[in-house]
């Protein structure tokens, strides 16, 4: 009878070994290749409770021994936008490695995000082709992508045509066959500048036929979207989103890998027949997906988020892979800043940060609009009345951890977005005249639909804004003044017919936005961007030249206007670092809100 026992338990063992799998997965990591922040205190190989979080070596550590544990039962994923966002990205345009490290450290399949076509779908394709060069990537899966209509040569086709990236993949995993494919999402989609022509197949039309497919002719056991388009809360609290949309439309789905919104899920989500997990962003967190597959073939999922802390044991290899990356990035991006990575830069006794659906609370968006401003109304700088930001482009907070010092990459992490033709990394600033009535009308579609579209929220700097919430569509705005506290301020007129020209500095996507915004409005709100004596671009030569008498044009950048408006600020306890001022602890938006 014992024996029969033992034998009865041991096949339950083996068989439920033999129907299990465990996941490991990301999200919208950006390049964050170190922990922050402040990353000048990122020390994963010692254990000294750094206040960091996040860090590649790090999350290899979690795989590394999660293997240990599970084997072959254990598969490794990422839903998009794995790049972008750090000093780190600038390798992949000749070296290539991010995605040579993510194979190293156990990543096997990889989802396409609409941050990789941040230099549009040829330049994606020679990132690719560079990692490549040096080896093994992991499978990249993109299921509804059409090409660019602007780009005929195409060369990121040619990526699909090879099989390196593939619309789904079909494998078996310790007995069960899982059928994976990626998506990008809807706003994911409206997210990638228009002037690279991206084109996508249907979102929801093809997450159904594609999972459909792999369930009915594949006969996979498992069906899994590395879904780039994500969750959220709507106004009433409840969760809202496109995986859910999609979730209830593709019943054959039976788990999403979310991303693109940068949600922090700590328990999953249900829709459908799947459930929808997703860890926030930036490797701060490991989502941790354990399946059983039931009698009924219906998998049992538990879901869990690990934070990637310094209690986290890292991987020495992984981290010093990505150290030996930093003098390239010194000497080849660096050098002209005259800084480099491990150089104190900044000091700050309080954080600056900004939270999408709070806005009107930050004191990071005032802080870079100042920044902004302030440089370009140097000297020898062109100058400007206002300058604006957008809370899309703020990609992460300033934090003091334990020292409050700030290195380079911590300043560049704020505001990693965009390349000028320059090949220097960062968004390339821009300046445009706009009459004061289309002023008026931007700001007023932009108060209207932020709290639908949180990241179109803008800072200003140069300027005042009187408004009154409670007043109706298009009626908030009574008057908007053009200075500061030091020159003084003058009423602009706002009236329909004002034909009083402003001169206003925003990054060239922003700018792009304004040119657009008839069609976006249609046609409520329409801004034609000009030059100083009101004759309207017809190209991209808004372009902010910092140097008129060098050949070219020497672009001006969002991160760079910070590095350079800090070296104003004075050092308080002679350190020789300069120290962010006490009037940013409590500055916010210069929008007055004036009850009538």
């Amino acid at each position: 009878m014992k024996y029969f026992l033992f034998t009865f338990l041991l096949f339950l063992v083996l068989f439920s070994k033999g129907q299990s799998l465990v996941i490991l997965h990301t999200n919208d990591m950006h390049s964050h290749l170190n922990g922050f922040s402040p990353e000048a205190e990122y020390t994963p190989l010692i254990d000294d409770e750094d206040p960091t979080a996040g860090g590649f070596s790090r999350i290899a550590g979690l795989i590394q021994s999660e293997k240990e544990k599970y084997g072959e039962s254990l598969l490794v994923l990422d839903a998009g936008d794995f790049s972008m966002g750090t000093l780190f990205q600038t390798l992949e345009m000749t070296e290539g490695f991010q995605l040579n490290l993510m194979k190293k450290m156990g990543y096997e399949f990889v989802a396409i995000g609409n941050h990789e076509f941040d230099y549009g779908p040829n330049t994606l394709a020679t990132m690719i082709n560079n990692n490549l060069k040096n080896g093994p990537i992991p499978q990249l899966l993109c299921a509804n992508y059409a090409g660019s209509k602007l780009y005929p040569d195409d060369l990121l086709q040619k990526s699909f045509d090879d099989g390196v990236i593939l619309p789904y993949s079909v494998i078996v995993k310790n007995g069960i066959k899982i059928g994976l494919f990626g998506l990008v999402g809807v706003d994911a989609d409206e997210s990638i500048a228009s002037y690279f022509g991206v084109q996508f197949d249907k979102q929801k039309k093809v997450a159904k036929a594609t999972a459909k497919y792999l369930k009915k002719t594949e006969k996979v056991d498992l069906v899994i979207a590395l879904s780039h388009s994500g969750v959220w809360k709507n106004k009433k609290g409840k969760w809202s989103g496109e995986d859910l949309d999609y979730a209830k439309a593709a019943p054959d789905i039976d788990l999403i890998i979310s991303g693109h919104t940068h949600t922090y899920l700590p328990i999953a989500l249900h829709a459908g027949n799947a459930t929808i997990v997703q860890t926030g962003a930036l490797g701060l967190n490991v989502g941790k997906v354990s399946i059983s597959m039931k009698e009924d073939h219906r998998p049992q999922i538990d879901y869990e988020l690990v934070a990637m802390n310094d209690k986290i044991i890292a991987d020495p290899e992984i981290q010093q892979l990505i150290d030996s990356k930093t003098s390239w990035i010194e000497k080849n991006i660096l050098m002209d800043a005259g800084s480099s990575f491990s150089k104190p830069i900044l000091e700050t006794s309080f954080d600056l940060t900004m939270d999408e659906n709070h806005p009107f609370e930050s004191n990071l968006g005032p802080f870079i609009a100042d920044a902004i401003y302030h440089s370009l109304n140097q000297d020898k700088a062109p100058k400007v009345d206002m300058a604006m930001v957008a809370t899309g482009v703020i990609r992460t907070n300033i934090y003091t951890g334990k020292k409050g010092l700030q290195n380079i990459n911590d300043l560049f992490n704020v505001m990693p977005l965009g390349n000028g033709d320059d090949q220097v990394p960062g968004s390339s600033l821009g300046k445009i005249y706009v009459t004061g009535s289309e002023l008026k009308k931007v700001l007023e579609l932009i108060l209207a639909v932020y709290p639908m579209k949180t990241n179109y929220y803008l800072y200003y700097s140069g300027a005042q804004i009187e408004f009154n919430p409670d007043k109706g569509f298009f009626k908030k705005i009574s008057a908007i003044k053009i200075g500061d506290e030091e020159k003084g301020f003058r009423t602009l007129d706002i009236g329909k017919k004002s034909q009083d020209l402003v001169s206003i500095a925003a990054n060239k996507y922003m700018i792009s936005f304004i040119g657009q915004l008839k069609k976006m409005s249609f046609g409520l709100v329409n801004v034609i961007p000009k030059r100083g004596n009101g004759v309207p671009f017809g190209d991209d030569s808004f372009l902010v030249d910092l140097d008129d008498q060098k050949e070219g044009v020497q672009e001006a950048k969002e991160w760079l206007s910070i590095y350079h408006y800090i070296k104003e600020f004075s050092d308080v306890n002679g350190n020789g670092i300069p120290d962010v001022p006490e009037v940013y602890q409590t500055k916010r938006n210069p929008l007055l809100v004036v009850k009538q």
